[in-house]
């Protein structure tokens, strides 16, 4: 027998006591703790019975009929609304049955005499069968799934102080050779949980041992003691079990002199001595001290690392920034010389002539204002067109001079290198602009996922809790169990397990599991393996999407070529977005296919690493502008389809058409961008269109389009998917190619790609 098996079968005979808690005539936590345990898939039986067993020690039988009607009547509620495919968490567990118990006692209530006093009552008691489900649901949970030395909550351990009060004062008043079970009971478990769970659990549970002894009419000062008691046994932990036991014992007889009438009507000396001899009995690796308060430790100290992350991710972006801005204000494109690089041209020239010819002294000195007007014309038209000619030059210029040839000569070979030193220059000044671009597209990508560190958190709620149950009683052991909400508020389950007893269990499976306690479609994410392993193994689940979508693929290549220039891919991703992408590269053949396949893999590369689209094009321009070389283009087109809202946002770079085909209406989105290469600096622009139910996509390149021999290329297009009646989209990818290359009679003047994707609702 399992473990979990052993501790449902003794949760389940506890029932007795609970059943056994009577005050003013009701029994709250009975109800509370049927509702409590109704996860469970086996045992519903068994716990009713012991339940209503100890109901009977307490009560008539019209009022053991009475709570017996209302599980009854709570169970069949809970199977239509999971029959129906809704959760039944605690709360709604706690609202049902406080309104089915208020119900039942309301109608007994009327047919009595005094019927005000039990209509109060009954409203009472569904209250408090609300509150008592909500309080004593962790508690229960952390006892059917803690591992060996797993720590405890603050709240679990409230909750089970709870619990034991509650069973304190139903215990029966049995005695052996004066011994009081009941007095024995608490003052053995209030030393037990403070030596293992420490002093605040001690006080925790010996406040509430106390409250619930001192509701059975006993001094109200036993809640300080046994407080005082539990806080005892846990400073004394780290001296071991018998050190705690005697600082116990020593700290109760101490108390028993300031207090003695209490302590004699507690149960004397006698049951606190037996008290700690039993808790000297057993075993010490049940009695091992564990931490208390892991949980909340735990959570501040990933919400530091979370916020450490987050900062750090920031001053690199603001750091990425900065250096992208100062390499943009390094230097400027030019466009032509400046005129300090015309006048050292020219003042080099005439160095080189003027300075060693015989006219030097009639040119520079008698005719110096003519000589410097003559010079800045053939300046003038030097930067302008960047070169000159002889007939530029000004007749008296020519006319004094006597190297005229020579100076044009010289001169427009200075102009060359000066061009040439001008393209370097602006080559770098783009490499250094490349370069900007991408630091700053870094640094809004680091940005962006600082934000996704922060935008997923923890959700803590009793759904873990029946999570874990449900998986526990398909023989799935469960170390741990998580769940998170990213920025877009999707559910996601992390979770570590193995399989119990050599069983097979599909991922798939334990997704369905967990969506029927979360009510929401979950499947593993595209990591998770496909069988729960023997071993501890993390798996991860995410919430399923509203729509699904089938797709197809049709190509021929360029008659003559033995490879296509198009590339494409179908990426699905943890997000729920599911991607299209087609990319044409420039010209045909091997070269094209290089050129395009390189831009589809990158995009998926930076989709999947979880870039947006605008700045993974971004970063590609950037990659082909930095080449120096770089004749090449290649066409962008996605389709990035949102699979939860079902809504498309379509990307085209110097992209063909793309075609939506809605029963009988076609919808066109066309490119108004050049492909990615062209510029140093695009604008990316998306359009976003909302899909429907049974709507296709169908992206091609412009291989297909430029078959059509007329200017109405997108009616002949819509002509041509009109005529194909397939709902299939890898059939409708093979009907429109093949009708395209009948209009060609078979020839190819260029590659051609059909990409068809179909969207129905789940």
């Amino acid at each position: 027998m399992t473990t979990w098996k052993k501790r449902t079968i003794v949760l389940d005979l506890l029932g007795f006591m609970f059943g056994r808690f009577f005050i003013s005539g009701m029994n709250p936590v009975g109800m509370a703790y049927y509702l409590c345990m109704y996860t469970q898939e086996t045992g519903k039986g068994i716990l009713a019975f012991t339940i209503l067993l100890g109901l009977a020690t307490k009560m008539d039988w019209i009022e053991v009929l009475k709570y017996a009607l209302a599980m009854g009547t709570v169970t069949t509620i809970f199977h239509l609304m999971e029959h129906t495919g809704k959760k039944v968490n605690s709360k709604i567990r706690g609202i049902a049955g406080g309104f089915v118990i208020a119900a039942m006692s309301l109608t007994h209530g009327v047919l009595m005499l005094h019927y005000k006093f039990y209509i109060i009552l009954a409203l009472l008691e569904g209250l408090l069968v609300f509150l008592f489900t909500y309080l004593m649901q962790k508690g229960i949970t952390y006892l059917l799934s803690c591992k060996k030395g797993e720590g405890i909550s603050n709240q679990e351990m409230i909750s089970i102080g709870i619990m034991l009060g509650c069973i304190v004062y139903a215990f029966p008043a049995w005695t052996y050779y004066d011994i009081s079970m009941a007095r024995l009971f608490v003052c053995f478990i209030v030393l037990f949980v403070g030596y293992k769970y420490g002093s605040g659990a001690g006080a925790v549970i010996g406040a509430a041992c106390g409250i619930a002894v001192s509701f059975q009419g006993n001094e109200v000062t036993l809640i300080g003691i046994m407080c005082i008691l539990g806080i005892c046994a846990g400073m004394f932990q780290e001296i071991g079990k018998w050190g705690a036991s005697i600082a116990y014992l020593v700290t109760g007889i101490s108390l028993g002199f300031l207090y003695e009438q209490t302590l004699i009507n507690m149960s004397g000396l006698r049951d606190l001595i037996c008290s700690v001899f039993l808790f000297l009995l057993v075993p010490n690796f049940l009695c091992k001290p564990v931490a208390w308060e892991a949980g909340t430790n735990g959570d501040y100290i990933k919400q530091n690392i979370q916020l450490i992350t987050k900062n750090k991710f920031r001053d690199f972006s603001d750091a990425l920034g900065s250096l992208s801005k100062s390499f943009n204000g390094i230097a400027k494109p030019k466009q032509m010389f400046s005129y300090e690089e015309v006048n050292g041209i020219f003042e080099n020239v005439s160095e080189q002539f003027c300075k060693s010819c015989s006219r030097c002294e009639e040119c520079w000195n008698r005719n110096y204002q003519t000589t410097y007007q003559s010079t800045q014309a053939i300046f003038s038209v030097a930067k302008e067109q960047g070169r000159i000619r002889e007939e530029d030059i000004p007749f008296d210029f020519v006319k004094r001079c006597i190297n005229v040839k020579a100076f044009v000569r010289e001169t427009n070979k200075s102009l060359e290198i000066a061009k040439v030193n001008l393209d370097w220059y602006n080559r770098l000044t783009e490499s250094r602009e490349a370069v900007a671009e991408q630091l700053n597209e870094m640094a809004e990508v680091m940005k962006d996922f600082a934000e996704d560190v922060c935008g997923m958190k923890e959700v803590k709620n009793d759904v873990e809790e029946q999570m874990i149950m449900k998986l526990h009683n398909h023989h799935i052991d469960v170390k741990r169990l998580v769940l998170m909400e990213n920025r877009e508020k999707r559910t996601e389950i992390h979770l570590v397990a193995k399989m119990k007893r050599g069983r097979c269990v599909t991922s798939r499976e334990v997704a369905v599991i967990l969506g029927q306690v979360l009510g929401k479609r979950m499947r593993p994410a595209e990591h998770t393996k496909n069988v729960v392993s023997k071993e501890p193994e993390p798996m991860v689940f995410v919430e399923d999407t509203r729509y699904k979508t089938i797709t197809g693929v049709a190509r021929k290549t360029k008659e003559g070529e033995e490879i296509s220039g198009d590339n494409f891919s179908f990426l699905e991703l943890d997000t729920g977005e599911m991607i299209t992408m087609l990319s044409d590269g420039m010209g045909s053949g091997k070269e094209a296919n290089r050129e395009s396949a390189a831009v589809i893999d990158l995009l998926e590369r930076m989709m999947e690493a979880g870039l947006r689209e605008k700045a993974a094009i971004n970063l590609i321009n950037s990659l082909y502008v930095l080449q120096s070389d770089s004749k090449s283009f290649s066409t962008i087109d996605m389709g990035i389809l949102n699979l939860f809202e079902g809504s498309c946002d379509f990307i085209k770079l110097g992209a063909a058409t793309t075609f939506i085909k809605r029963g009988e209406e076609y919808l066109t989105v066309e490119s108004s961008s050049l492909p990615a290469g062209m510029f140093q600096k695009i604008e990316v622009e998306s359009e976003q269109m909302k899909m429907e139910d049974g709507d296709y996509i169908i992206m091609v390149s412009d291989g297909v389009l430029d078959c059509f021999p007329y200017e109405e290329k997108e009616a002949c297009m819509e002509f041509l998917l009109s005529e194909i009646k397939s709902s299939n989209p890898q059939e409708i990818a093979n009907q429109l190619l093949r009708k395209i290359e009948e209009m060609e009679d078979g020839k190819r003047s260029d590659d051609m790609t059909v990409l068809v994707v179909g969207m129905w609702e789940k």
